[in-house]
């Protein structure tokens, strides 16, 4: 059907007067490409709404809406074809907008990492959303397209008869002279993430048991950083939600019986230097130790510069560390031709490729997530239904190109 006739707007950009979400509403309002899409901006405060209009020079309609009232929640989702959910921490304020959403049939993305978060919301509104033909995907900003859609991607290199071992990530951030920040809530979202270990894993026991098949030698597993010569820099285990999403697609792939093959998945972050490693182990240390209890994450929310050597802040970044900085996520995978007895055999197949592009929280995130929405918008009959990862819901539409012609770089370096 054909919502937008019924509806007053495209995408409604939910948190629009955040530090995230006021970069999504400018990277809409200043995109030829997006001109023809009928876009309002919510929030709990009219004045911050206007304020937005004000500061990026737009005049997008307003829609007051707060998460606490489950009225406002509907009224605002019944008036839009997609809702773009930019308030965070999702812990607190996501499942309001979820739960809205469904109810009114609207279509939803949002910008989360949060593995409890995103987990939770499929156990509970998987079969209501794929009984109404909705599509719902969280983790659609940097966490965690570009892990995700670039495994899909590197898998893709592969011939289709071949068995694939493992794929890992590789991120690597660089900044300018003006160094680097991240805002306050990103920060909030990572404690309260880090102290939700026990409920995410009472989510995972209701989660059907799927074991992804591995094939030839497994990547190492060791916490502790070690040198990658590949990406010349130490690589650590990275703690975001990237490893839990790209799992969540190799199982949606097996319990789908794709003829996608499914592999086993491993993300990591590079750091350059033996000094900063030794600072980013002693940093993650305290934090994850601090994180577990409800006083010492207090702590934390309550001196984020001290705990993170200013880089996180509730300023966050300026638009000349910004315009400095971007990412790259180089993946490594390797696997056998299909004559090949893996138990045996050595791989004979290496694939490289990498996603890269701009400051990954606040240029690309908008990027990521506005191209997800419209990606729906205009596809959404192709897409399958109900809470779905963003490999799941994308794998075969154009979101990759979209991507690509919207600054956001797909390589293949070797297959």
């Amino acid at each position: 059907p054909n919502f937008t006739m019924a509806r007053g707007f495209d995408f409604v950009v939910f948190g629009a007067s955040g530090f995230t979400g006021l970069r999504v509403a400018k990277y809409i309002f200043g995109n030829p490409d997006l001109k023809e899409l009928k876009v309002a901006i919510a929030g709990r405060s009219q004045s911050k709404l206007d304020n937005v209009n004000g500061t990026i020079g737009s005049s997008f309609p307003t829609l007051v809406a707060d998460v606490k009232d489950e009225a406002s929640m509907l009224a605002m989702c019944n008036q839009a074809v997609v809702v773009l959910n930019c308030v965070g921490p999702y812990r607190f304020f996501g499942e309001p907008v979820v739960k809205a959403c469904i109810e009114a049939g609207t279509h939803y993305v949002d910008i989360s990492g949060e593995p409890e978060f995103i987990e939770r919301m499929e156990l509970t509104y998987h079969q209501q959303a794929k009984d109404k033909n909705l599509v719902i995907v969280s983790a659609c900003g940097f966490d965690s397209i570009p892990a995700d859609m670039g495994t899909a991607f590197t898998v893709s290199q592969f011939p289709t008869d071949a068995k694939i071992g493992n794929v890992q990530s590789y991120l690597s951030l660089k900044s300018g002279d003006a160094g680097m920040a991240v805002h306050y809530t990103t920060y909030e979202c990572a404690v309260h993430g880090f102290g939700s270990q026990e409920d995410l894993k009472q989510v995972r026991k209701h989660q059907p048991k799927v074991k992804i098949p591995s094939f030839g030698p497994r990547p190492p597993k060791s916490a502790l950083p070690r040198w990658h010569a590949p990406v010349e820099a130490y690589a650590l285990p990275f703690p975001g939600s990237d490893a839990s999403i790209v799992r969540r697609s190799q199982k949606a792939l097996i319990t789908s019986e794709s003829s996608v093959q499914a592999v086993p998945y491993s993300a990591f972050f590079t750091i350059p230097s033996t000094l900063w490693t030794s600072v980013f182990v002693a940093m993650g240390t305290i934090f994850g130790t601090l994180a577990s209890f409800n006083w010492g994450r207090n702590l934390l929310l309550s001196y984020p510069k001290a705990f993170t050597f200013g880089l996180f802040s509730h300023e966050g970044p300026t638009e000349e560390q910004m315009a400095q900085s971007s990412f790259e996520m180089k993946f490594f995978a390797q696997g056998f031709s299909a004559g090949l007895d893996p138990a045996t055999a050595k791989p004979d197949i290496k694939v490289c490729t990498s996603v890269s592009g701009p400051e990954p929280g606040y240029i690309a995130t908008p990027i990521f997530v506005v191209n997800a929405a419209r990606t729906i918008l205009e596809q959404a009959s192709k897409l399958p239904k109900g809470v779905l990862t963003t490999a799941t819901a994308f794998r075969d539409s154009n979101l990759v190109e979209r991507l690509e012609g919207a600054g956001i770089k797909f390589t293949v370096h070797q297959a």
